[in-house]
């Protein structure tokens, strides 16, 4: 406990603060008193509150000093090249607190030898707070979870130039002509799609020669997953930038492909020469292995918050040991290398500067592990992939980190596969788990792309729904509140724009996994893509009527939606729609009354549930007052909607025909109904359910006093068999 003597100096210290306002010397006080408090008094939960402190009215000082951050001050120092002492002490604060376990200092002061714009973690740090991201992971390190599920958006591969060459089924095509979707040969020979594309500005190229004589051109910051000598004789494998073979390129060999892909081998690099700056930008592939072929047939690497936690809990706890468990050996095989990198490059990191004591004790490269400090049972990094056998050859103490055990929209889709890869993580990933040197359960954390319902992250979230102790963050691309990025990084990071580009590129469900972190449940889907009609042109001739339905807007995000159908024979085409959870509800009233009018809506039912009589009264006023008659009413529905969706779904996929989705965006009204109604299943889960709500009633009213949508009481398949 902290001396009474130390209290109250910093008491004094706060009194002067007030009276006085904040000067150099009350910040040498106070991180005075804070080393005071962890290497005398030992008193660490007020050495922490004393280093909180000393870092506020550092950041106070910086504000009134220079008009910015000390981050702000951080950036300019490193431009110009010099040097300022209030960033030393700060950084002297930052690693009294990385030694005693607080994540986020551990984060910036890792990384506080690297440029700038070099860094993973700085440029991404108001993000990854805002998200709780950091608070979750602290709370992994006090305790409070035992669980920690994590998705989040994927993150930009590293980049060539536009003009270099992409392997796909047809040929080479340019990597600035790549689209998303857009099929290319990974570096396994099998057939891959495009799922990702990332700009990346201007960047530094290098064009790599191999020796014999094939070429190819990158940035600075490409990784590569190359061979290379070690200690004279040795050979290992490892994953590295380009910038890190400019010293010694000789000794490193990169992967080669055969024209026929039927045969992978290593070329060693001959030159590296740098050829200027030039726009660039990245991909990422549906393919576990994340490679593909560029120039010259040569196999290069598309990729970390994982790494960098878990080399400080090695760090903090070098008596226990961790496993990360992934899909890939090529995974796998960048995590180790990764983290290793972490721990041993003292030019770019500062971990041994955080850790004095301890260093790399061994390594087992094949095996993908190493130690830290004294010898134990299993070493302190371990990694093994899905089917590895590893029964009794790896453990868990502290960590078990489960990484993206789906390894892309195939998997997803198979019941068989999700049910295999749940078995791993059960049966093999987890009964790795032991307790650790302090007899406390070993923790888990999760880092997947939520392709479906039914992968780990979802069985363990509905195992363990309710619990405090299992924590989930799942981040979209837009804040939905805001409507502005949650991943605006300050250095390449990703605008709203770049989203909705994206959208516009990529198919509905895929983006929606990727980026909105909403994952499908494809089994039990009520509205499947390949059940829906489509039409790219109407029936020759008027239509027999022009009808319209319509589904108010209750409360949160739900949805305004008015479908508007033309009847052709037994078929009717949905060829308009209003879509929308604005807030705006006079908006909304003007863009129904407009919808009405423009596509000359004969009739038009609203459901008069929750104020839709007066919504329709609403409505009904703004058509007439463009010079249009349309037949409104308003009637209520007393079945359960979820019996009433599932009742009507088959008349539905049979009678309703909607847009090719050539003629529509994702983005607009259209787009977004449809993406509603095809994400409807029978979970029995809180969902959206408007659009399939609002195409139900229609079904009622048109088949009202007809067998097919008789309503009436039946099995509920979304409330365990309970009858309505």
């Amino acid at each position: 406990m902290a001396s009474f003597e130390l209290i109250s100096a910093v008491q004094d210290y706060e009194k002067y603060i007030e009276t006085n306002g904040i000067n150099e010397q009350v910040i040498d006080a106070y991180c005075e008193a804070a080393n005071t408090a962890f290497a005398n008094e030992k008193d660490i939960a007020y050495g922490l509150e004393l280093s909180a402190r000393c870092k506020e009215i550092i950041e106070a000082y910086c504000l009134n000093s220079s008009g910015g951050t000390i981050w702000d001050l951080e950036k300019y120092a490193f431009k110009e090249k010099v040097s300022y002492e209030i960033i030393e002490k700060f950084y002297s604060v930052l690693l009294i607190e990385a030694q005693n376990k607080v994540v986020d200092s551990f984060f910036r002061y890792i990384e506080h030898k690297r440029e700038p714009k070099e860094r993973f973690y700085m440029p991404r740090r108001k993000q990854f707070l805002k998200i709780g991201l950091m608070d979750a992971l602290q709370g992994m390190i006090d305790d409070r979870y035992d669980i920690l599920c994590i998705s989040l958006i994927p993150g930009a591969g590293k980049a060539q130039p536009l003009y270099s060459k992409i392997l796909t089924p047809d040929g080479f095509i340019q990597m600035g002509d790549a689209k998303v979707g857009t099929k290319i040969i990974a570096g396994n020979g099998e057939t891959a799609n495009i799922i990702g594309i990332y700009p990346q500005g201007k960047r530094k190229i290098y064009e790599i020669t191999l020796e014999d004589g094939s070429k190819c051109r990158c940035s600075d910051n490409h990784l590569w997953n190359v061979r290379y000598n070690y200690f004279g004789n040795k050979t290992t494998e490892k994953v590295i930038e380009t910038k890190e073979m400019l010293v010694n390129p000789y000794k490193y060999l990169i992967p080669v492909t055969t024209k026929s892909l039927n045969n992978r081998f290593y070329l060693r690099v001959g030159a590296i020469q740098y050829k200027g700056e030039e726009e660039c930008q990245c991909i990422m592939i549906d393919n576990p292995c994340h490679l593909y072929i560029t120039d010259d047939y040569i196999v290069t690497h598309n990729t970390t918050i994982e790494k960098f936690f878990n080399a400080a809990v090695i760090g903090w706890f070098p008596k226990d040991f961790n496993l990360f468990y992934s899909h890939s050996g090529d995974i796998t095989r960048m995590y180790y290398d990764g983290v290793y990198d972490i721990v041993t490059n003292i030019d770019d990191y500062a971990w041994n500067e955080i850790f004095p004591n301890l260093h790399v004790t061994s390594t087992n490269a094949k095996m993908e592990q190493f130690n830290v400090g004294k010898y134990k049972p299993f070493p302190s990094v371990q990694c093994t992939s899905v089917g590895s056998k590893n029964a009794g050859k790896v453990r868990a103490s502290k960590f078990l980190l489960v990484d993206d055990m789906i390894g892309g929209i195939e998997e997803a889709m198979n019941p068989m596969i999700l049910d295999k890869l749940w078995n791993k993580y059960a049966v093999d990933a987890r009964q790795r788990k032991i307790q650790d040197s302090e007899g406390k359960n070993c923790k888990e954390i999760h880092i997947a792309t939520r392709w479906s319902v039914h992968d780990v992250i979802g069985r363990i979230q509905n195992m363990y729904e309710g619990n405090p102790r299992v924590k989930t963050i799942a981040v979209p691309d837009i804040d939905p509140i805001t409507q502005e990025s949650n991943f605006d990084y300050e250095f390449s990071g990703f605008t709203k724009e770049f989203f909705e580009d994206q959208q516009l590129l990529m198919d509905d469900i895929s983006y929606r996994c990727l980026y909105k972190q909403e994952p499908i449940e494809r089994e039990g889907l009520v509205f499947p893509e390949d059940k829906i009609r489509r039409y790219l042109n109407l029936p020759h001739g008027e239509p027999e009527i022009i009808t319209a339905q319509c589904d108010t807007k209750g409360k949160g995000t739900d949805y305004f939606v008015l479908p508007i159908l033309q009847k052709y024979g037994d078929d009717y085409y949905c060829v308009d729609c209003v879509c929308d959870n604005t807030a705006d509800y006079e908006m909304q009233y003007e863009n129904a009354a407009n919808a009405l009018v423009n596509n000359k809506v004969q009739e038009c039912e609203f459901e008069r549930n929750a104020g839709g009589d007066r919504v329709a009264m609403e409505v009904n006023k703004r058509v007439e007052a463009k010079g249009w008659i349309c037949n409104i009413t308003d009637t209520p529905t007393e079945t359960n909607k979820e019996a009433r969706i599932f009742q009507c779904s088959n008349w539905i996929l049979q009678h309703v025909i909607f847009k090719d989705e050539s003629m529509y965006s994702p983005k607009e009204p259209y787009g977004v109904m449809m993406s509603l109604l095809k994400r409807y299943s029978v979970s029995g889960k809180k969902q959206l359910d408007d659009v399939p709500d609002v195409f139900s009633n229609f079904a009622v009213r048109i088949t009202k006093g007809n067998r097919i949508a008789k309503v009436e009481a039946t099995r509920n398949p979304f409330r365990g068999g309970v009858y309505y």
